[in-house]
């Protein structure tokens, strides 16, 4: 890994670490991991630049500026902000004034698609609450020089799973957003909750808010985290695992009482689908 890190970095003036962690082969193949990090206090003419590495790294900007040259773009972050790169795209990273700041490297078997999901909503810059912002927290761990593997994981995932919810209109869980939907919108679902059975169409549904169909898919969204034809397929498949634990209906009585009418085999292929690959009638063995 020395290779990756410049033997002379013109412009630190202190630095804590940096601390290095090496983890098992287990843990390179299933888990999120950590290969280093530390926190520089650096000054002009601090600047770093490189083409390719297979890691992604994570800053954390406690006080100054940086400055960014990433995938044809150039941007800067400052105070409280938290920046993600993938090193495997070339970047370049320098300061303008003294700047405190905290990083790590780290990759995972998961990561390629949680950074491409992030990047895809918010580029690279993201800002979190400071009890959401568990990178101190991550950097404490790796400089206990403990085998950490999995609570190093588990620290990583929570804060990719931060900055995912952070790319939200709110801060909350899906259940906060629903408390706080429009009139409009709890009318929709409870009238979704009493005729889950019957066909339902998104015009139907449009016409109970008194919003139009594109409007009111938007609102629905906006609230309520998934379309609303997704919405209705999702409350149905619940209803459906229920009856199949709680009763002994047959599975094409169940597949009409959830509103899965037409061919039988729809509900158990979207059944399956929803249950990577387990047909309601396993499901109902298993859960037994």
């Amino acid at each position: 890994m020395n290779f990756y890190i410049p033997k002379v970095e013109p412009g630190i003036k202190s630095k804590k670490g940096l601390y290095f962690y090496e983890p098992s082969a287990l843990t390179k193949e299933l888990y999120f991991y950590l290969l280093w990090g530390g926190e520089y206090i650096v000054d002009v003419p601090y600047s770093i630049k490189r083409d390719y590495m297979n890691s992604f790294i994570i800053f954390f900007i406690k006080k100054g500026s940086m400055h960014f040259h990433y995938l044809d773009k150039t941007f800067v972050a400052s105070k409280n902000d938290i920046v993600l790169l993938d090193c495997k795209e070339k970047n370049n990273y320098y300061v303008t004034e003294e700047t405190t700041f905290q990083f790590f490297h780290f990759s995972g078997k998961h990561t390629q698609g949680m950074y491409n999901e992030l990047y895809k909503r918010k580029g690279c810059i993201f800002r979190l609450p400071a009890e959401k912002n568990n990178i101190p927290n991550i950097l404490s761990l790796i400089a206990s020089n403990q085998e950490i593997d999995f609570k190093i994981s588990l620290q990583i995932y929570e804060l990719l799973g931060n900055l995912l919810e952070s790319t939200r209109s709110t801060f909350e869980s899906r259940d906060a957003n629903v408390a706080k939907a429009p009139t409009e919108i709890q009318a929709v679902l409870t009238y979704i909750s009493e005729n889950f059975s019957s066909k339902i169409t998104v015009k139907q549904l449009s016409e109970i808010s008194n919003l139009s169909t594109y409007h009111f898919c938007r609102t629905f969204k906006k609230y309520i985290g998934t379309s609303p034809h997704q919405y209705v397929l999702n409350y149905r498949l619940i209803q459906a695992k229920n009856l199949l634990v709680e009763t002994n209906l047959s599975i094409e009585e169940i597949s009409i009482d959830c509103g899965f009418y037409g061919v039988g085999h729809f509900f158990i292929k979207v059944f399956s689908q929803s249950t990577d690959g387990i047909t309601p009638g396993k499901f109902r063995k298993l859960c037994f």
